[in-house]
């Protein structure tokens, strides 16, 4: 399904989905350029190792990064998981670009194509595909009626 063709909440989602993982490439993306010419003297090696360096300097950096590589573990699981359900391909891409992109990046665009699969799936099955296997909400004719005798 393409975006062009979502409708609804599921439309809205994706353009946030899609929102937050642009302006997240842009943010990440200018760090990363002002980074890479500040230090660009120490040649490419030598940025990767000054980047390495900045990050672990400190108790602060360190406590940064440790819970960032927690989240991408647990986010990655999720993605597996929902990748499965959803029939996503190639989750990997999305698993292995976190360090590589960022964090920011690679989980809104997965996101974003889960939110796609979910609204296809619901055209074409008319249901919720997340409260598939679940009950109906009840209704006044799912309600046993009390009979009074007088």
């Amino acid at each position: 399904m393409r975006f062009a063709d979502v409708r609804g909440t599921d439309r809205a989602l994706c353009l946030f989905y899609a929102l937050f993982a642009i302006g997240s490439a842009l943010a990440m993306g200018a760090m990363a350029v002002t980074f890479v010419i500040q230090n660009i003297d120490d040649g490419p090696l030598g940025v990767v190792v000054n980047f390495l360096r900045d990050a672990l300097t400190n108790l602060a950096a360190r406590f940064v990064y440790g819970d960032l590589v927690l989240i991408w573990a647990a986010l990655g699981v999720f993605m597996i998981v929902e990748g499965r359900r959803y029939r996503i391909r190639h989750v990997w891409a999305y698993i292995v670009g976190a360090p590589a992109l960022a964090l920011a990046v690679s989980f809104p665009l997965f996101m974003y194509v889960r939110q796609l699969r979910i609204a296809a799936e619901r055209e074409q099955t008319g249901q919720d595909p997340e409260r598939a296997g679940t009950a109906p909400p009840s209704t006044d004719e799912d309600t046993p009626r009390r009979v009074s005798v007088d």
